[in-house]
């Protein structure tokens, strides 16, 4: 190849690339940077990673069950297992009542904990004592 043609050809592709390099940006295109969490934004992502917001423990989530049958009455005692995602709750009411009244107890129970906590499969049985 000749000299004045190579010398013609990178020219070209010199201001291809600084064409191409130099666009105009519409500002349309957001970009978004990791939090700056030392873990490169995996904490957003990642719910069981201790620094995660809606990171809870066992412990954590077994104490919110506990206030949330205070608010059922008849409750005198209670029992929480946890096993993964299923959370196995086990109701004491007074022997006096009715197996319907313990039947509405168990509904309204399993209800509250259903929408408190959300992420898990609650089953919940009532003995009378």
């Amino acid at each position: 190849m000749k000299p004045k043609k190579a010398l013609i050809l990178c020219t070209v592709l010199a201001t291809a690339l600084i064409g191409t390099a130099c666009q105009k940006q519409d500002g349309t295109t957001r970009v978004k940077s990791y939090s700056r969490d030392g873990a490169l934004g995996i904490t957003e992502v990642n719910p069981n990673m201790p620094m995660s917001p809606t990171y809870h423990t066992y412990m954590d989530d077994t104490r919110l069950m506990k206030e949330t049958i205070k608010q059922v009455p008849q409750v005198t005692g209670s029992t929480i297992t946890m096993n993964g995602p299923i959370a196995t709750v086990r109701l004491t009411v007074p022997a006096s009542l009715s197996a319907e009244e313990a039947a509405r107890v168990e509904k309204d129970a399993h209800d509250k904990l259903t929408k408190a906590m959300p992420r898990y499969t609650v089953k919940v049985s009532v003995s009378r004592k």
